[in-house]
């Protein structure tokens, strides 16, 4: 049974097989319709702000670099200047034209790679096989130190062609070696938070204690090892292999420190070597930058959840007070309008023991009401009043109730 092809989504959805990479989270397969729902897009507004903070931060390293550079190629040139004439000084058969000469050859060599120091007897050729095939690793990985490049036509026209065909094979097995290492990393891990959990160590700190610790023996096994022994074969100073290592994998790769590039005597198998830990270092390093990527991801994810949790108490607080306010003005009004049909019962009542005619009905746009709400009193007068308590009743130009006075404005009804 042929295996199922990764890049065709029919076989690769019955394909069940987890993969296991740096970022230890499961890769789940999904249709084409729920991929279209699941995928998002960055925002414009983010996009504009993420490249006002790079471009920030280049004008910002632009500073620090020539704040620390600038200094050092000024007093260069004057060193240079000074060593120039001195040596015309000294040496009055050299005329200036042929000194100038002198030194664009001289340039021009060391573009080419070739040292122009010492004799040509003791330099070792830089395109032997071995040179020839770390040259070939540092196009394929994308370094490009720059110490040594083609410079014929028919050397140009093949690194093109070679680059082009053997990037995406060199990032198909940068891809291989990091799952296989992230197999054997997440296999360490596994074991490290098994032994923290007879602690009592909750798991959050589990998971942090346990990538420190992968970070830590990465940096051990692909740094600092390194490092210690490109100082004692190449001669540097420690900062220097460090500063070697560090842009070597980071395939920054500069070319003014460069593994195999002193004049000193090489065996043929160490330059193949450094390219093998190039590569087992590139994985390590991408997986340490995409690690980085994915803390990024999850802060700015839960900074967004976060936001729309207060904006969505925001609303619910609004909703509340909305509601609350309505509610009460519904109360409000269902109080006047029941104290309002009281008073008019009261008087058709009244009017009826009187024996008057009946009044028109009492309606809110015939009538005013005007009723204090706050005195106990009163309620119990007007039930008084219905219960036949023998007040004496004075019509004069107006209706006196049992006990109630209009003058105190307690109920007063006007004919408009």
């Amino acid at each position: 049974m042929a295996a199922p092809d990764l890049l065709d989504p029919k076989s690769a959805t019955h394909n069940t097989k987890p993969r296991l990479s740096f970022s230890t989270k499961p890769i789940t397969l999904t249709s084409p319709e729920d991929s279209e729902v699941v995928a998002t897009v960055m925002k414009r507004k983010t996009v504009t702000a993420i490249f006002l903070l790079v471009v920030l931060y280049l004008v910002m390293g632009a500073t620090v670099f020539r704040s620390l550079e600038q200094p050092h190629e000024s007093a260069q040139r004057l060193a240079i200047l000074s060593q120039k004439l001195e040596f015309l000084s000294r040496h009055s058969c050299v005329n200036q034209s042929q000194l100038e000469e002198l030194v664009r050859q001289v340039v021009s060599a060391i573009r080419s790679g070739v040292n122009p120091g010492g004799t040509l007897t003791n330099h070792s050729s830089l395109w032997d096989l071995s040179s020839a095939f770390f040259f070939a690793g540092t196009v394929i990985t994308t370094i490009g130190f720059g110490n040594i490049s083609p410079h014929t036509e028919g050397g140009r026209i093949f690194c093109i062609i070679y680059a082009l065909l053997g990037i995406p094979l060199f990032g198909f097995l940068l891809a291989g070696v990091g799952d296989q290492l992230g197999t054997i990393f997440g296999k360490g891990i596994t074991r490290v938070e098994k032994m923290f959990v007879h602690w009592d160590i909750s798991q959050t700190k589990i998971r942090v204690i346990s990538t420190l610790l992968f970070v830590l023996f990465g940096c051990l096994l692909f740094v600092a090892l390194p490092a210690a022994i490109f100082k004692h074969i190449e001669g540097w100073s420690a900062l220097e292999s460090l500063y070697f290592v560090v842009i070597t994998l980071t395939t920054i790769g500069f070319g003014d420190f460069v593994a195999g590039g002193s004049e000193i005597e090489y065996l043929d198998y160490y330059k193949p070597v450094v390219w093998f830990w190039i590569l087992v270092g590139l994985a390590y390093f991408a997986a340490i930058l995409s690690m980085i990527g994915d803390w990024l991801r999850v802060i700015s994810k839960r900074t967004k959840e976060e936001v729309g949790e207060i904006r969505a108490h925001a609303a619910e607080w609004t909703a509340n007070v909305s509601a609350e306010f309505k509610e009460t003005r519904r109360r409000v009004s269902v109080e006047i309008y029941d104290k309002f049909q009281r008073a008019a019962s009261i008087k058709r009542k009244l009017s009826s023991e009187l024996g008057f005619g009946p009044a028109p009905e009492l309606t809110v746009a015939k009538r005013t009401v005007s009723i204090n709400f706050n005195d106990e009193r009163d309620k119990n007068e007007r039930d008084a009043g219905l219960q036949g308590l023998m007040t004496p009743l004075v019509r004069n130009g107006g209706l006196f109730m049992n006990g109630l006075d209009p003058e105190r404005g307690d109920i007063i009804i006007e004919h408009l």
